[in-house]
C-alpha cells in the first residue's frame, strides 16, 4: 500500500488550504486578525473566503456542547425495505429534535442524529420501538453517544510544492500504533447532563451554529435586545461554561475528484487502541467528525475521502484488523443530495427547559405512515 496523490487541476492551491486552516485556529471572526496570521491583507482575505464559498462550498458552522444545555447525543441506523426510503427519511424527521438526516448510497437506509433531552431518554427509545415496529423498516440500529468533536480543514497531507494531495497510508498504519495521548472532552463520557443555559443563550447558539462568523451586534438585532446584553451572555455564558465547542469549517477540497461521505463505526478491544486510533484522526484531511458510543469501545467517523483513496483507506483497516488492533468496522456511503440538518430545537425551550411531546411524535410518525398509505 503506498502513496495516492492528487493532481492539482484546478483543485485548491496552497493559500487556500492555508486560509482554511487559519479559519480554524485563529479567530475566524475577526478578520483583520486572520489575516495578519496568514500574513496577507484583509482585501485579499476576504476575496479568497468568498472564492472559496463560491467554489468550494465553503461552509463555516458551529458546533454546540450539547451536554452543557441539558441534550444527550443520540445516532439511528435505520434500514428499509426496498421503496420505502423516502418515507423512512421522513419517518426520522417526526421527532422534533433531530440534527441530521442523510439517506444512503447503495442500500436502502438512512442516518439521523439527535440531541434529546436529559431525562427523555425512554421516550426517545419508545419512539424509536415504534417506528421499528411498522412494516416499512427492516432493521434499526441505536445508540447514545458523546458529543461529536469536530476535525477541520487541516493541510497536514498536503504537499505545498506539488500543490497535491498526498496521502501516505503506510505512515498512518505506524501512527496508529504509536500514538499517545488524551481524548478531547468532547469524546469523554460524561458524568451528567446539566442545562446551564437560558433563553438568550439558546438564541445565540442557535445563530453561531448556522453560521459561526455572524457578528454579535446582528444576533442583537435580531433579538430586539441590545449588543451590551449579547455580548455578557457570550462571553460569560456560551463560551464560560462551555456551551460552545468552536467553528466547523466544511468545504470540498476534493472536488472534482469524485469525494464520498462515508460514515464508518469501528469496534476495539480495549481502550487504549480506541485511543490511539481516534488520536491518529484528529489532524487528518478525510476526517470530518468523531464520536464515541457510550459504554463502548465504539467510534463512528464521517470520512470525506475520494473514491479512489477510499479503497486504499479500506486496505489500511483490513491490515489493523488483521493484526488485531482493531477487531471489526463497518461503514455506509450517504447520500449529499439527500441530507438534511437542522439546529437546536430552539423553539421548544421555555422557562429554561426543554420541552419534549413523546405523543406528538409517535402520532406525527404514525399520520406520516397512513399519509404514505393513502397517496401509494
Amino acid at each position: 500500500m503506498g502513496v495516492g496523490r492528487f493532481k492539482k487541476g484546478g483543485k485548491l492551491d496552497k493559500v487556500d488550504v492555508k486560509i482554511l486552516e487559519g479559519l480554524a485556529l485563529y479567530d475566524h471572526r475577526n478578520k483583520t486578525k486572520l489575516a495578519a496570521h496568514l500574513h496577507m491583507s484583509r482585501k485579499t482575505l476576504s476575496y479568497r473566503i468568498n472564492r472559496l464559498r463560491s467554489h468550494f462550498s465553503l461552509h463555516i458552522q458551529g458546533n454546540i456542547y450539547h451536554t452543557n444545555i441539558g441534550l444527550r447525543k443520540a445516532f439511528i441506523i435505520a434500514k428499509s425495505k426496498p421503496g420505502y426510503e423516502e418515507l423512512l427519511h421522513q419517518c426520522l424527521k417526526c421527532n422534533d429534535y433531530w440534527l441530521y438526516v442523510s439517506r444512503c448510497i447503495g442500500v436502502p437506509a438512512c442516518i439521523a442524529t439527535y440531541g434529546i433531552p436529559a431525562g427523555k431518554e425512554s421516550e426517545f427509545q419508545d419512539f424509536i420501538n415504534k417506528l421499528a415496529e411498522f412494516d416499512l423498516v427492516s432493521d434499526v440500529d441505536f445508540f447514545w453517544s458523546t458529543s461529536i468533536h469536530t476535525v477541520n480543514a487541516t493541510g497536514k497531507w498536503f504537499d505545498e510544492t506539488s500543490e497535491e494531495w498526498i496521502f501516505s497510508w503506510n505512515s498512518w498504519l505506524k501512527e496508529v500504533q504509536m500514538e499517545h495521548g488524551a481524548l478531547p472532552y468532547t469524546l469523554k463520557e460524561p458524568k451528567e447532563y446539566i442545562q446551564k443555559a437560558d433563553w438568550i443563550d439558546i438564541m445565540i447558539l442557535k445563530e453561531l451554529e448556522k453560521n459561526s462568523t455572524i457578528k454579535l451586534k446582528e444576533i442583537a438585532k435580531k433579538l430586539g435586545t441590545t449588543l451590551e446584553l449579547i455580548r455578557y451572555h457570550y462571553r460569560n455564558h456560551v463560551i464560560k461554561k462551555q456551551m460552545f465547542e468552536g467553528p466547523q469549517i466544511l468545504a470540498d477540497h476534493y472536488k472534482g475528484l469524485f469525494p464520498d461521505t462515508c460514515f464508518f463505526i469501528f469496534t476495539f478491544k480495549n481502550h487504549e487502541n480506541f485511543t490511539k486510533f481516534a488520536g491518529s484522526l484528529m489532524d487528518k484531511p478525510f476526517v470530518r467528525a468523531i464520536g464515541k458510543v457510550y459504554g463502548k469501545n465504539q467510534l463512528f467517523v464521517r470520512i470525506y475521502l475520494s473514491r479512489q483513496q477510499t479503497k486504499f483507506f479500506l486496505d489500511a483497516l483490513s491490515k489493523l484488523v488483521r493484526t488485531g488492533f482493531l477487531e471489526t468496522y463497518e461503514y455506509m456511503i450517504e447520500d449529499s443530495t439527500r441530507t438534511q440538518r437542522q439546529t437546536i430545537s430552539y423553539e421548544f425551550f421555555k422557562n429554561n427547559t426543554w420541552e419534549y411531546d413523546h405523543k406528538k411524535y409517535v402520532k406525527r410518525l404514525q399520520s406520516a405512515i397512513k399519509q404514505f398509505a393513502r397517496t401509494a
